[in-house]
């Protein structure tokens, strides 16, 4: 294959994925005494026995070596209308600073928890896979907290946006 084919294949795959509508979290960590985050679309269920999520967090993302690192993770799915988080999460600065925006605890572990999110899961990191410019954090569900009504905040073509259940 060649480089303009494909350059041209990872281009349309780009634009293909931005068709695929997905729900919106924030993936926190705590390593070495500092918060780290991230927005993500790419965290889903792995298994339910055991409980399991999985967040696939490119190599080049400030939070990708501190969780390495830690070994933890928090999962926080974002109501529909918490649309600025997403942003903030998702630009510079990194690192603390992006704590300052929300309604944050820390859980049992240490981590950061959005209070009022739809849902928060704290995990523990029992495996990795490297794939491409991503690891894939396959983590064990230590702890759920649940909130409000399910209005989810959804990322599609590059924007945010809510869907409301009834």
């Amino acid at each position: 294959m060649s480089l303009a084919v494909a350059a041209d294949i990872t281009q349309q795959f780009r634009l293909a994925m931005r068709r695929l509508a997905g729900g919106v979290a924030l993936v926190t960590t705590f390593h070495d005494g500092a918060r780290h985050g991230m927005t993500a679309t790419s965290v889903t269920s792995l298994s339910m026995d055991p409980p399991s999520l999985l967040a696939c967090v490119n190599r080049s993302a400030s939070m990708h070596d501190p969780l390495r690192r830690g070994g933890l993770y928090c999962v926080n799915l974002l109501r529909a209308d918490q649309a600025e988080l997403g942003r903030v999460f998702a630009s510079k600065p990194e690192g603390e600073p992006r704590f300052r925006v929300g309604d944050w605890i820390t859980d049992g572990d240490g981590l950061p928890a959005l209070r009022d999110c739809l849902a928060s899961m704290s995990c523990r990191v029992a495996a990795t896979a490297e794939f491409g410019t991503h690891t894939v954090f396959m983590g064990n569900v230590r702890e759920v907290r649940l909130s409000g009504l399910v209005n989810p905040l959804i990322y599609l073509d590059g924007q945010f946006g809510g869907f409301t259940l009834g």
